[in-house]
C-alpha cells in the first residue's frame, strides 16, 4: 500500500494576500527600528519619505512603511486600475455610478485660459460662467451697492446651509478670516437645525443690512428650509415688510435647482447654480462658497481655487510612487485595512484650522464609510476609520493621555504652520514668536512621542521619569509655511484625492451617501407625530421611541 504525502498547496499570489503576509511580517517590526536613529539606511528612508508641493511640505516616515510595503501598495493600486479611474474622473465619466453621473468637483477651480481636459469641457465652461456672475455679486458688495428692503448697504451676511453647504466655507472663513481688517463684511454661519445658532444673531444683527445666502444642494434640506424661513420672518416682524419683498433684496440662493429657487422667490440676479455633478462635501469651490469671496475678497477665493487646482494637476501628472494623494490613500489603507487601525486622529496645531477634523469627518467618513461595493457585494475587509480630532494643543490636555499609554492603537495626521505673518513688531512681536515656536515644538515632539514611545526618552533621562509609552502609533506630519488661502486649498484637494483613491481600492462609490437618506424619512414622520398631523407614511414602532415621544409631548404640553 502507497501512502502518498499531500502538500499544502501554495497560496496564490495577489497583491492582497501579498500585503497581508508582508503586515504579519511588519508587526514584529517596530516604528523606532524603521527609523533607526542615524544609520544611514534610515535616513535614506526618511528622506524618499518627505514630499514638497509648493509651500506645503509631507513627511511620511513615520507611518509604518518600509520600501517593500510601498510597492506591494502600488502594486494593489495598479491592480486596481488606479489610473485608468483616475483618466475616468478627469474626463467626465459616471463615476458616480449608482446615480449615473459624473464627479466634476475638480472644474468648479479649473482657470480659465488653462485648456480643460477631453471630456470636462462643458462642466469647465457652465463653472467659469458662474464665477463670474458671484464675482460681480461681490464687487456690487465691496462697492456697498447691494440695498436691502430699506435701502441700506449690506452689512453682514447670514450662511444658511448644513454638511458640505456649511463645513467647506465655515472652515475657510475661519481659517483666513481671524483679522477683521481683512474682511470686507461680516460673514455668519447657521446650520443646527435647533435654531440655537440664528437666535444670537437675530438679537445682535441689524436685520436692515443683513443678507441671508441660503446654500442647499436639493433646495429640501429641512433644517436649512427650517432655519432660512425663521430668518426671513425675523426680517419680516423687524422691519415689517412682506418676506416676498424681503426675499427680492436680501436673498441669494445657491443650488442645483434654478426652478425651486425661483419658486421659492428668489429672482434670477440673484441664483447662483452649480451641477448635480458637485456633491455637497466636493462643493467649497463652487458658487457654495460664496459667502468666503464675500467675506474675504474674489482675490482670497481664487487663490483658494488655485491651491486646489495645483494639486488636481499633481493628481493627473505624477507618477503613482511619487503622487503624494495617491501615497496617502495607499498609506491610509494600510494602516486601516491591514495594520487594523480603526480610527485616525486629525491634530492641527493652529487654532485657526479648529474645523478641519470636522470638515475632513464628512469628507472621509459619508464618502467612504460604506460596506456595500460597486458590484453591490458585501466589502469583506475594514474600509474607512473613524476620523476624528482636535486642536492640538488643547487635544494633548485632554485625550493624548490615552493615545500614549492607553491600550488603543491610533494613526494620526499633525498639521503645522511654520510661520505666521502678524504685522506687529517690539516685545510684542518676540513674545508671538515664542508661542508659535513652542506650538511647531509641541506638535514635533507629540508626532515623535507617537511614533517612539518609551524609545523617545533619552537614555540618561530613563529611570527618572514614568514610562509605558506605548509608541508604533503611524502619523504623518503636514507642514505649510505659511496659513493661506493656496495652502489651504492645495491641503483640501489632497484629502479629496485621498478620498478618491481609497475608493478604488475598496471598490466603493465615494460619490453616494444613502446611509444619510433613511435617518431623514424617519425624522419626517416622527416630526409630523410631533405636530400632531397625519403621517405620510407608516413608521416601525418600537417601545424605546414610543415611550421617548410620549415623554417629549408631555413635557411640551
Amino acid at each position: 500500500m502507497n501512502v502518498s504525502t499531500f502538500s499544502k498547496p501554495a497560496r496564490v499570489y495577489t497583491p492582497l494576500n501579498a500585503l497581508q503576509s508582508h503586515a504579519e511580517q511588519l508587526q514584529a517590526k517596530s516604528l523606532a527600528d524603521l527609523l533607526g536613529g542615524e544609520c544611514q539606511v534610515a535616513k535614506r528612508r526618511a528622506e524618499a519619505l518627505r514630499f514638497d508641493l509648493g509651500s506645503l511640505h509631507l513627511d511620511f516616515s513615520k507611518q509604518r512603511v518600509s520600501e517593500q510595503t510601498l510597492s506591494l501598495l502600488m502594486d494593489w493600486a495598479r491592480s486596481c486600475r488606479l489610473e485608468e479611474r483616475r483618466e475616468a474622473l478627469f474626463a467626465g465619466r459616471h463615476v458616480n455610478v449608482f446615480e449615473n453621473r459624473p464627479a466634476l468637483h475638480m472644474a468648479a477651480r479649473w482657470p480659465e485660459g488653462e485648456p480643460a481636459p477631453q471630456g470636462m469641457e462643458e462642466a469647465v465652461a457652465f463653472c467659469q460662467a458662474q464665477r463670474q456672475k458671484l464675482a460681480g455679486m461681490v464687487e456690487r458688495l465691496h462697492a456697498r451697492q447691494w440695498f436691502g428692503a430699506t435701502g441700506q448697504s449690506i452689512t453682514d451676511v447670514v450662511h444658511i446651509g448644513v454638511g458640505g453647504s456649511d463645513l467647506g466655507p465655515k472652515l475657510v472663513s475661519e481659517t483666513l478670516g481671524q483679522c477683521p481688517s481683512q474682511q470686507h463684511v461680516g460673514v455668519h454661519y447657521v446650520s443646527s437645525m435647533d435654531g440655537a445658532q440664528l437666535l444670537p444673531l437675530i438679537e445682535r444683527l441689524n436685520p436692515e443690512t443683513t443678507l441671508l445666502v441660503l446654500a442647499s444642494k436639493s433646495f429640501t434640506t429641512a433644517d436649512t428650509q427650517f432655519n432660512v424661513k425663521t430668518a426671513l420672518t425675523w426680517l419680516s416682524e423687524a422691519l415689517e415688510i412682506d418676506v416676498p419683498t424681503l426675499c427680492g433684496h436680501q436673498l441669494i440662493g445657491v443650488s442645483t435647482r434654478a426652478d425651486k429657487m425661483t419658486e421659492f422667490g428668489i429672482p434670477e440676479a440673484h441664483q447662483l447654480e452649480f451641477k448635480e455633478w458637485i456633491g455637497g462635501r466636493f462643493s467649497i469651490w463652487s458658487p457654495i462658497g460664496v459667502s468666503v469671496a464675500m467675506q474675504l475678497g474674489m482675490e482670497t477665493f481664487d487663490q483658494l481655487l488655485e491651491g486646489a487646482h495645483a494639486i488636481d494637476q499633481h493628481f493627473l501628472a505624477a507618477p503613482l510612487h511619487e503622487n503624494v494623494p495617491v501615497l496617502m490613500a495607499v498609506i491610509g489603507a494600510w494602516n486601516s485595512q491591514f495594520l487594523n487601525i480603526a480610527t485616525h486622529a486629525v491634530l492641527p496645531y493652529d487654532a485657526r484650522m479648529a474645523s478641519v477634523p470636522a470638515y475632513l469627518q464628512q469628507l472621509e467618513m459619508e464618502s467612504n464609510g460604506k460596506s456595500v461595493g460597486l458590484d453591490q457585494k458585501l466589502v469583506p475587509h475594514a474600509t474607512c476609520p473613524i476620523i476624528w480630532g482636535d486642536v492640538g494643543p488643547n487635544a494633548q490636555h485632554a485625550f493624548y493621555q490615552l493615545l500614549h499609554q492607553g491600550s488603543h492603537t491610533v494613526s494620526a495626521d499633525f498639521i503645522a504652520v511654520a510661520s505666521r505673518e502678524h504685522g506687529i513688531e517690539g516685545p510684542l512681536a518676540d513674545t508671538l514668536n515664542a508661542q508659535e515656536h513652542l506650538t511647531l515644538a509641541n506638535c514635533l515632539a507629540q508626532s515623535q512621542l507617537f511614533a517612539l514611545g518609551d524609545d523617545a526618552i533619552p537614555a540618561v533621562s530613563r529611570g527618572q521619569m514614568a514610562q509605558g509609552y506605548r509608541g508604533n502609533q503611524p502619523n504623518s506630519v503636514i507642514l505649510m509655511q505659511r496659513l493661506d488661502a493656496w495652502n489651504i486649498g492645495a491641503l483640501l484637494a489632497l484629502y479629496e484625492h485621498k478620498v478618491f483613491v481609497q475608493s478604488v481600492l475598496w471598490n466603493v462609490n465615494p460619490f453616494d451617501q444613502p446611509g444619510v437618506e433613511l435617518g431623514k424619512k424617519l425624522a419626517t414622520s416622527l416630526y409630523q407625530q410631533l405636530e400632531g398631523e397625519p403621517v405620510d407614511t407608516p413608521t416601525v414602532f418600537d417601545p424605546s421611541t414610543g415611550a421617548l415621544l410620549e415623554k417629549i409631548q408631555a413635557w411640551r404640553q
